[in-house]
């Protein structure tokens, strides 16, 4: 049960625990401090404990606090899914190039050169290059464009990057 002397020492934070906002979960910390307790009640205004609760904290903070929680949450979750995927090579650290990415480059050019995904794609990273990008040379970046092998693309680059 919650009451006003218990929050008054313990309580903690409360926010909604699930989308349709009918649920809080009020933390406190346990009489010795040294747990904490998490406690669930209904978002019903006439219930005892949601009138003791906002004695505390009003609907409004309880929403921000929500809202602070779920983002904090993502935050979590992102930087999660980045480390599994560092780990298991699905994403490469631009400030330090692995060796063992090159014999794949070298392949992906030379023996699949045209792979029309990878032909894309490589032209897309090209044209975010500023030297690319921001070329005056109208005839050579339309040539890039319509290259139609990965080596045509990279050969049109150099010679847009002079």
């Amino acid at each position: 049960m919650i009451t006003e002397e218990y929050l008054k020492d313990n309580f903690i934070n409360a926010y909604f625990i699930d989308n349709e906002r009918k649920n809080i979960e009020i933390l406190t910390t346990s009489e010795d401090k040294k747990s904490v307790i998490n406690t669930i009640i209904p978002f019903d205004v006439k219930h005892s404990s949601f009138i003791t609760l906002t004695k505390f904290i009003s609907v409004d903070e309880i929403h921000e606090s929500t809202y602070n929680k779920k983002k904090k949450e993502k935050e979590i979750f992102e930087q999660k899914v980045i480390e599994i995927a560092k780990r298991d090579g699905l994403l490469v650290d631009n400030s330090k190039i692995d060796s063992g990415l090159f014999p794949t480059l070298v392949k992906a050019i030379f023996e699949d050169g045209d792979n029309a995904d990878h032909l894309f794609a490589l032209k897309i990273a090209l044209f975010e290059l500023d030297n690319i990008k921001n070329s005056t040379n109208e005839e050579l970046k339309t040539k890039l464009r319509k290259s139609k092998t990965k080596k045509e693309v990279l050969q049109v680059a150099f010679d847009l990057d002079k």
